[in-house]
């Protein structure tokens, strides 16, 4: 084939696929190994038009493993000439691979050669040149990666990262154990009765010491959760991305069934507050080692704000107006939520003792709430009757803070305000009134019923 004066828009060029041509040819390298012989080559190349005429290029390159004297090709004919050796096995040998390199281009990469000449070849050098071609398409453990990174860029917490991987995760578990990718057009009802079957029953976890098999019905409704704040991302890009997704994993289950697309049911975890007569031993009790002078500050900081671990330790001077703390929360930055707090007197104690500055007090999730278990096994033994638990984590200060709040009759809506909270039935899970609290409540509403006065 001549390549010297190709014509783009000529009908008769090559291959056309969408705004990609393709030309094939065969070739020689202008370079030569010790014994003075070079590489008769296949090349591939691609035009994608840019518009108005104009063209980009790119060109990939296969071997024959047919070696030759660079005087004995003829690059009109594109064949060997001359006095060369075993020259009609080597020609056939080209124009059979060169065959073989054509068809798969012209079916755009759809068709598996089966000649044994292909097994020589090596054809996935040109997969990046039909990315419809299912193998070499990305599949939606890959999508979702991509997903990650996205949010990545959007400065999405740590906390928040950490579900989408555990979902690519379950995800290739169950591709691993179907053995076969999960493709966007295979996202269906039936797809999902499967990824539900799977993970209830198939999927394993926890440690090498404790494995474990089955989600419960919390965490399967979570990952559906997950999957499709994924979905519904890249079904709102599909067609600038050219994905082929339907809606179906928006249908909705009707009342009484189950035959919507999402599984599983939204876990709801009970608050776990310290009560005010466990709050006030912590602040009043006096520890022996530094360190947990540190995770009591850090912990009563929190209590007594009622802010979450990723917003405590980032509170400066400039967070603090007349009295009032004013964060944006990065976990509720996109839904424009802020906090807009009346500091207390302890939390105002705890400022002024490490200089308006409570990034001093900065330290790793995991680190916390290992020393938090220390400092409350001193507890423990210090005050028997006070029955502190052995679960409390720093989430539990966010407990402590809004259930005081709830206890006292504060407004609802003031408290999504002074912790920074996006609505009341997200906040509705960390509010556990006391036992105590309640008895005295029902008996100022409901008293005995008096006799009336003669």
């Amino acid at each position: 084939m001549k390549t010297e004066s190709i014509d783009y828009t000529s009908p008769e060029f090559a291959y056309s696929f969408g705004n990609a041509k393709f030309n094939v040819r065969r070739m020689v390298r202008n370079r030569t190994n010790k014994k003075g012989l070079t590489k008769v080559l296949i090349e591939v190349q691609k035009h994608t038009y840019k518009g108005t005429g104009q063209y980009e290029t790119e060109m990939r390159r296969i071997s024959t493993d047919i070696w030759i004297y660079p005087k004995h090709w003829n690059q009109k004919k594109e064949i060997i000439i001359g006095q060369e050796s075993d020259i009609e096995y080597k020609n056939n040998k080209i124009l059979e691979k060169y065959a073989i390199v054509q068809k798969f281009v012209s079916s755009y990469g759809q068709q598996i050669p089966d000649s044994p000449y292909a097994v020589e070849l090596h054809l996935e050098v040109l997969s990046d040149f039909f990315p419809s071609r299912k193998e070499n398409r990305k599949c939606l453990v890959d999508y979702i990666e991509d997903y990650v990174t996205f949010r990545k860029g959007q400065k999405t917490p740590y906390g928040t990262l950490k579900e989408f991987k555990s979902l690519k995760n379950r995800l290739k578990a169950f591709d691993d154990y179907n053995k076969k990718k999960t493709y966007f057009e295979d996202i269906n009802l039936t797809w999902s009765d499967d990824f539900e079957s799977f993970l209830k029953n198939s999927a394993k976890y926890g440690s090498k010491e404790n494995p474990k098999v089955g989600y419960a019905d919390g965490t399967v409704g979570k990952t559906y959760t997950i999957l499709v704040t994924v979905l519904n991302h890249f079904y709102n890009r599909r067609k600038q991305l050219e994905i082929n997704l339907t809606d179906d994993f928006k249908i909705k289950s009707s009342i009484g069934a189950a035959n919507g697309f999402k599984r599983g049911r939204k876990s709801k975890n009970d608050a776990n507050p310290l009560t005010k007569e466990q709050l006030d031993a912590l602040y009043n009790h006096q520890f022996s080692e530094p360190h947990l002078q540190l995770i009591q500050d850090r912990f009563l900081w929190q209590c007594y704000t009622g802010l979450r671990f990723g917003t405590a330790f980032i509170v400066t001077q400039e967070h603090i107006r007349n009295g009032w703390l004013y964060i944006k929360p990065s976990k509720t930055i996109r839904f424009e939520v802020r906090v807009e707090q009346p500091l207390n007197s302890v939390a105002i104690e705890l400022l002024k003792k490490y200089n308006y500055d409570m990034i001093s007090l900065k330290i790793t999730n995991q680190a916390y709430n290992r020393e938090l278990k220390d400092m409350f096994k001193i507890l423990q033994k210090e005050y028997p009757a006070l029955k502190y638990k052995n679960d409390y984590g720093t989430y539990c200060s966010r407990d402590t803070f809004i259930t005081r709040a709830v206890q006292k009759g504060a407004n609802w809506k003031d408290i999504l305000r002074w912790v920074g909270q996006s609505s009341y039935s997200i906040m509705d899970r960390y509010i556990k009134p006391e036992d105590k609290q309640q008895e005295k409540k029902v008996k100022t509403i409901f008293p005995k019923p008096q006799k009336p006065k003669n």
